[in-house]
């Protein structure tokens, strides 16, 4: 295709000139004076005119303005049927539709509406989706691989255990496992190579959809959309359809019984096997909705306008000659502060909220984390102990211990169960009853609403949030988390999190996708561990390393 793009006026009186501009209704160039011309006459003069420059950003991108069944423009958008017509159409097919409008009336706000966001989101989401499918098959290559390994180290080691004449039946058998193993990854090689063909064209879609997001004209961008989304979902489809049967497939060494006793009357050394499992691939589909409405705000409440002032700052008393390292703290009942000293005594300290010590609760080591049940019960946690303990401060006894077979860090209290990070995530009941695990690469700290689960990780920089069955919700990655650690979600499902590392205190907005840092290094992050919010008095408590414990309001 030419580099130059024509005026179409000058082209038919015989003249080429270059275009300066095109008009995306006319679908033709315009010269400076045609332009001009163009703007002034009043059938033209609304036209959407963009420059040369835009349009090549989208010219290779089909989208069709005519009708294919009387090869008329689209002028006409039935709502009933959710369909461009032209003038011929309407006789014929929607004579009787009573919700007929103009294509540019329903074309307004195009880039803001859910059809756009929506096919963005069905891209994004089918393309990760397809990524981890990928990667899940990457793994099966890599594991047929290792098992390939396994079994021809022992082949080998048992080559070295056995007299020389069986030569011949090692080199039968590794020959056999070549061929079973060329197979299997034959049939997992193939499906992947399908795979990463609709990955190409489902990134060439997005790229195609972000192009005319930016450059088309509204009528464009209306019809791209649909027809974009149309080819969507039959590459969906087709990956569906793909990963429908897959088998992971698993190669095992079956060594004669007989081998080491009977070495001049054994035939085979061993036999290669194959055992096929059905594997079910990870691939979510997002519903796409057929409406042109308008985006609405997804910050609700914005993160934007969260605001939190000092209110008090006071020093946490340590009896003896221990060290600080507040880790834990909550609010109870009654309003005083309770907190947790992992490196001091054995006990809880409770403070009221104007920094008055009032009591001393004993427990049996120093804990770690801590969770309220109810006015007279908290739940504990000791770090390096595998076990937690249900405290009875009214009468200053423990009620039940629950042992695990990890360490137990981080715990939450939602709907009469007990959230641990043990090894994992574990759920028990009050009477200790475990009635679920998730193995998440958790870090030390946690926290629930009434169908959430957050958590921070090892690895750092990422906050996770899950539903209460275990299925991924969203992860936040943000470089600015080192090592996050305490975390706390206010009313609006806004989520707090403290990095002593970094020594920050940021806000990660209800779906993940936004944050805000509201705190960074100031005095109150030395060491920053412990964070809690109350929902009642709209506080946030956080407590730091050096033994102090600060409160702020939200403004």
């Amino acid at each position: 295709m030419s580099d130059f793009i024509f005026c179409g006026p000058c082209g038919n009186a015989d003249s080429n000139k270059n275009a300066e501009k095109w008009c995306t209704v006319c679908e033709e160039g315009l010269c400076t004076d045609c332009e001009k011309v163009h703007k002034s006459i009043k059938t033209t003069m609304n036209h959407s005119v963009i420059s040369t420059e835009d349009y090549r950003q989208i010219q290779n991108i089909s989208v069709s303005l005519k009708c294919k069944d009387h090869d008329k423009r689209l002028d006409l958008y039935c709502i009933t049927h959710d369909v461009a017509i032209c003038l011929g159409c309407v006789p014929s097919q929607h004579g009787t539709c009573p919700d007929v409008i103009p294509l540019d009336k329903a074309a307004e706000n195009a880039k803001h509406s859910t059809a756009l966001a929506d096919l963005e989101d069905t891209l994004t989401r089918t393309l990760k989706s397809l990524q981890q499918i990928i990667s899940d098959r990457d793994l099966a290559l890599e594991k047929l691989d290792g098992q390939r390994q396994t079994i021809k180290n022992a082949i080998n080691d048992t080559k070295e255990r056995i007299m020389r004449k069986i030569d011949d039946l090692e080199e039968k058998l590794l020959l056999e496992l070549d061929m079973q193993h060329g197979y299997c990854k034959s049939e997992v090689s193939k499906l992947l190579n399908r795979l990463k063909s609709s990955e190409r064209d489902l990134c060439c879609l997005r790229e195609q959809t972000s192009q005319l997001k930016s450059f088309a004209s509204d009528i464009q961008l209306f019809l791209g959309t649909r027809q974009i989304k149309g080819t969507v979902f039959k590459e969906v489809e087709s990956v569906k359809e793909g990963i429908k049967s897959v088998e992971n497939s698993e190669i095992y060494l079956h060594l004669h019984p007989s081998v080491m006793a009977l070495l001049n009357e054994v035939d085979p050394l061993g036999e290669i096997s194959v055992k096929n499992t059905k594997t079910s691939l990870p691939f979510k589909e997002t519903n796409v909705d057929q409406a042109q409405v308008q985006l609405q705000d997804l910050e609700m409440k914005s993160i934007k306008s969260v605001r939190i002032q000092l209110k008090k700052r006071f020093k946490v008393e340590q009896k003896g000659f221990f060290t600080f390292e507040l880790t834990g703290c909550t609010m109870l009942t009654n309003g005083n502060l309770l907190m947790a000293n992992y490196l001091g005594n054995t006990i809880l300290m409770e403070y009221s909220e104007g920094g008055k010590r009032i009591r001393d609760i004993s427990c049996s080591r120093p804990p770690f984390d801590l969770t309220v049940i109810d006015t007279d019960r908290i739940a504990v946690t000791y770090g390096s102990r595998k076990y937690i303990e249900i405290l009875n401060m009214k009468f200053n006894t423990v009620e039940r211990k629950v042992k695990f077979e990890n360490d137990c860090f981080g715990i939450s209290y939602q709907d009469n169960k007990l959230f641990i990070i043990t090894g994992g995530i574990v759920i028990i009941d009050i009477e200790g009853k475990v009635l679920k695990t998730f193995y998440f690469d958790c870090g030390i700290y946690l926290e629930t609403t009434k169908d959430r689960i957050y958590f921070t990780t090892k690895r750092g920089h990422t906050i996770n949030c899950v539903s209460m069955s275990g299925e991924e919700i969203w992860v936040h990655k943000e470089e600015l988390l080192v090592k996050p650690n305490g975390i706390t979600v206010d009313d609006h499902q806004n989520v707090f999190v403290v990095d002593p590392k970094s020594k920050s205190l940021t806000v990660i907005q209800p779906d993940g996708r936004y944050s805000k840092t509201l705190l960074t290094k100031t005095s109150d992050l030395n060491l920053a561990s412990a964070l809690y919010f109350n929902k009642e008095k709209q506080i946030l408590l956080l407590c730091t390393g050096l033994g102090y414990a600060a409160i702020y309001n939200f403004t």
